[in-house]
């Protein structure tokens, strides 16, 4: 019966424009709420079969949509770890921050309002785990979209201090090439009136140069200040009692050899290494020795310091010691040795801290020469300096060889040293010695300061020395259908049937929106249509309800007619 079809249409408009109501109220309610997506009830009418002559009223059905893909407004915050997506995409959470598994249940939402909760996790205003993959201990991130067991929940607090290994080091120096030899570098001694075995006399100078490479061993000068004929050889001493063991050149007999004649040892005071004592030697008159307070050791010319790094973040420091050559004009001794001489453990050869000994060369242009340089073995190894210092744990170190002190408990390093081609590397030029700079890529221990995410999805850790360091890559799902996404409490959706399953990606990459850090979408509602839309659907309310009241009288009137 038709009038009975018109009071079922009254109330279907009853029950759609409800729900039209509750979708606009739930809009006005959400206005404020981050990444909220706007809903929309649509209406469509319901037909029933009917005649030309009779016409039967179907009523009208609701959907109700909820535009996902609609892009909000960025808003700018002050919290670094906001995050907003401009472009397609969801973040991916859980509702758990442990034990989350490739089976565990996965929510996708555009709310970004995260914020580091008490165990270091990234959680949102509801209470949703942000996911995304988590850097290996190299720093490393694989991004696998076809693995979501690879998807963890992303926990700042995991990340402990920092620290990094010295491995490289550059200086930038001038050796001034005007600098004056010092008393140490060389010694003359004066002799006059020394009988020789003819017998004649003769007036001498003798003049010591220690031999670098050879502990208690000098290079003699001997000069005839009268003729100006030199005489040299090598004397080397008894570190115990201080006499002449053994000679080289003119002392090889154990006198010194004038061709003609013979001159005894101890009237040149080259029978005992008293004279010698005075000059520099690296081994019993080191520079790393050097004590301005007590006057042990021999003050170097000049010096370098070189900060470096252990494997624990330990600070620790080398300072490399020159002393100008009277064997060359652009020769300097030079010395590296630790600072203090407690954080390594020397093997034969080296004492007070010394990790290298040897000469520095320069050519006549005032650049170094790496094939007259045996500092650091710069020769042997083709110009390429290194030093390698064993662990604090390893045995006792080889003649040459240095380890970290056992009480450090670090591990061994090699520090490749650059001294030659760093920007203006080391020279000798007529200007004051000085350090341009000193760069190392090691860093000592740093505590976590803030974290930082960025356009691309990486959380990135910084701390107070410095060093920045990648911790994970924030994920975004992508579905062929997002507008049918199911809605969950918590402004978050599920996967459905409608939205088909979801595709991870790398912001910015492969069609899903990249992040805009510091930012928060806004919601989509836009309140003046929402108002017309409660003033639209109120008075559709009531003409439905005419509807069912004017249907109730015509029946009324109908059963008054038998009366």
């Amino acid at each position: 019966m038709s009038i009975n079809s018109a009071m079922l249409a009254g109330v279907t408009g009853l029950t759609a424009n409800a729900s039209a109501l509750a979708a606009t109220s739930d809009n006005i309610a959400n206005v404020n709420t981050v990444g909220y997506k706007r809903a929309q009830t649509n209406f469509s009418d319901l037909v029933t079969a009917a005649s030309t002559q009779d016409y039967s009223a179907g009523g009208v059905t609701t959907s109700t949509t909820s535009y996902v893909t609609q892009q909000g407004l960025l808003q700018s915050t002050s919290s670094p770890t906001d995050l907003a997506i401009s472009g397609s995409g969801f973040f991916v959470t859980t509702q758990s921050p442990t034990d989350v598994s490739a089976t565990a249940p996965r929510l996708f939402t555009r709310a970004g309002s995260f914020t580091v909760d008490s165990q270091g996790y990234l959680k949102n205003s509801a209470g949703l785990y942000l996911q995304g993959w988590l850097a290996d201990t190299n720093g490393n991130i694989t991004t696998d979209p076809s693995n979501i067991a690879l998807l963890q929940p992303i926990n700042v607090s995991t990340v402990g201090g920092a620290a990094g290994a010295t491995t490289q080091a550059a200086v930038n120096a001038n050796l001034d090439a005007g600098e004056t030899i010092s008393a140490s570098s060389e010694q003359d001694a004066s002799f006059t009136g020394v009988a020789d075995s003819v017998p004649a006399t003769h007036n001498f100078s003798v003049a010591y140069t220690p031999d670098p490479t050879t502990a208690n061993s000098y290079n003699v000068k001997v000069t005839d200040t009268g003729t100006g004929t030199s005489y040299t050889g090598t004397a080397v001493y008894n570190p115990a009692t201080g006499a002449f063991v053994s000679g080289t050149g003119a002392l090889s007999a154990g006198s010194l050899n004038l061709g003609a004649a013979t001159v005894p040892l101890a009237s040149l005071g080259l029978n005992t290494n008293t004279v010698a004592n005075s000059v520099y030697n690296p081994v019993s008159n080191s520079m790393a020795a050097y004590n301005a307070t007590t006057g042990t050791g021999t003050k170097p010319d000049f010096s370098v310091t070189i900060p470096l790094a252990d494997s624990q973040g330990g600070a620790r420091s080398m300072q490399i010691d020159y002393l100008k050559s009277t064997s060359s004009p652009n020769q300097w001794y030079a010395e590296a040795h630790v600072v203090p001489a407690s954080d390594v453990t020397e093997g034969a050869g080296l004492s007070n801290g010394q990790v290298s000994v040897g000469v520095v060369s320069f050519t006549p242009d005032g650049r170094l020469d790496p094939t007259q340089t045996t500092l650091f073995n710069m020769a042997a190894n083709g110009g390429q300096p290194s030093i390698s210092f064993g662990a604090s744990n390893a045995g006792p170190p080889a003649a040459g060889q240095v380890n970290w002190a056992s009480n450090l408990g670090i591990n061994g390093q090699t520090v490749a040293l650059t001294l030659g081609s760093a920007a203006g590397g080391m020279t000798q030029y007529d200007s004051q010695s000085i350090v341009q700079s000193v760069s190392t890529n090691g860093t000592p221990f740093g505590n976590l300061t803030s974290i930082a995410i960025d356009s691309s999805g990486y959380v990135t850790a910084a701390f107070d020395n410095g060093v920045t360091r990648r911790i994970a890559q924030v994920a975004i799902a992508t579905f062929p259908n997002p507008d049918g996404l199911s809605p969950v409490s918590g402004d978050a959706y599920r996967v459905s049937l409608q939205s088909g399953t979801y595709n991870l990606k790398a912001p910015g990459t492969g069609g899903a929106g990249s992040i805009s850090p510091s930012s928060l979408e806004a919601s989509t509602v836009d309140l003046s249509s929402e108002f017309s839309s409660l003033i639209t659907t109120q008075q559709a309310y009531s003409a439905s309800s005419k509807i069912i009241t004017t249907a109730d009288q015509m029946m009324q009137d109908l059963i008054n007619v038998i009366r």
